[in-house]
């Protein structure tokens, strides 16, 4: 019993934000609603959270990613060479529009292991009015560059592999079918696509959930992975597009297996992760790494920062093992919460300090990620 509760409570993966600023302005980013500096990690903050990483009793995998777009810092392509130097497996999320031909040839060289870009359409026309200051045709030649980059290897170099990360809402989800297409285009080997997450009023009207958030049961899937769908409507909105997907030979998986099983589950929690902000900021999840807002049933939830201790003045693995930080994760785990994302009706609803079951901050009945709604990479 004591190994199995040791190895349920590894550190298994940690999404490290480089940095906060991002060359783009997206119709639905968190950072539209916050008011906090934009900063980014030294490289010397960088190069000792690196010496604690491998310090741990075993290597997570790393995700370069947060609310920043990770290339957008100055010492991107020296970030991921020490990354890669721990020996753990490197990941990262990118909006893509950064990954020139240096930089492409550089992530081959170095072993990338995955490579997530945000293609939120497929077309320019639904692409660039969701990626604001972006350019769908620049995106997509970027990683057509990368794939022939690949192929030249003549199989020498299958990394990084590629995946499409899909925003789904009203705007864009007749793409979804389009989807398999453009990864084989572009050489991507999988799909993932998460609800977008409201962060201000006029973005409630897109999101394809409003149904679901209140559902009692989900249907299971049967389907197998390849691409990952979250809890969706089946609506008029969202079965056009469903159907042909799931009429199509791609294959699938609604939110990893079955939906109803996701009820009340934090994968942060259940699975051992953690994220690292800018600043060297702990916390236990991506919801809870910055102050902001969000809207659900018409209301505002302003959604406060949780920070576990700062990697700057206490080694990582202290934090993790923490008793603040464990007593969190046991907590996720039992999930006691209030079902605010079914009720979101009372006076405790706008903020996440007190829930009508008196559990404290933390609160995390709000929380889409949770209930099924919202992936990460």
């Amino acid at each position: 019993m004591c190994q199995l509760s040791e190895q349920r409570d590894k550190l298994t993966k940690l999404y490290i934000e480089i940095t906060a600023a991002c060359n783009l302005d997206c119709q639905m980013c968190l950072r539209r609603t916050w008011h906090e500096p934009i900063g980014t990690m030294p490289l010397v903050t960088f190069s000792d959270l690196m010496e604690q990483v491998k310090a741990l009793p075993s290597l997570p995998t790393l995700h370069l990613g947060g609310y920043g777009e990770p290339m957008a810092h100055p010492q991107f392509l020296e970030i991921v060479r020490l990354a890669k130097a721990t020996g753990a497996r490197v990941e990262m999320t990118s909006n893509g529009t950064l990954l020139n031909p240096e930089k492409a040839q550089a992530l081959i060289d170095l072993d990338l292991n995955r490579l997530m870009v945000s293609i939120d359409g497929v077309t320019p026309e639904v692409y660039d009015d969701i990626r604001v200051r972006s350019s769908f045709n620049k995106v997509i030649e970027n990683l057509r560059h990368l794939r022939r980059l690949k192929l030249r290897g003549k199989g020498r170099h299958s990394n990084p592999r590629v995946g499409i990360a899909f925003v789904a809402m009203k705007r864009n989800v007749a793409d979804i079918p389009k989807l398999p297409q453009l990864a084989t285009y572009v050489g991507a080997h999988e799909i993932m696509i998460s609800n977008v997450v409201p962060h201000h009023p006029e973005m409630e009207a897109e999101i394809l959930y409003g149904e679901a958030l209140t559902s009692a049961a989900y249907r299971a899937s049967r389907w197998v992975p390849n691409m990952s769908l979250p809890k969706l409507d089946m609506n008029a909105h969202t079965l056009g597009a469903l159907g042909q997907v799931f009429d199509s030979t791609v294959s699938l998986s609604v939110f990893n297996t079955s939906l109803s099983a996701m009820n009340d589950y934090c994968r942060f929690a259940q699975e051992g992760y953690a994220v690292i902000r800018w600043d060297g900021q702990v916390s236990p999840c991506l919801p809870l790494l910055h102050d902001h807002t969000m809207y659900l049933f018409g209301r505002e939830k302003r959604v406060t920062h949780y920070g576990l201790g700062n990697i700057t003045e206490q080694p990582l693995g202290q934090v993790w093992q923490s008793p603040e930080f464990s007593q969190h994760r046991t907590r996720l785990r039992e999930f006691p919460f209030s079902p605010c994302t079914t009720c979101g009706g009372c006076e405790r609803f706008p903020a996440n300090y007190v829930d009508c079951s008196h559990n404290t901050f933390p609160v995390c009945g709000g929380c889409l990620w949770a209930q099924g709604f919202v992936q990460c990479p």
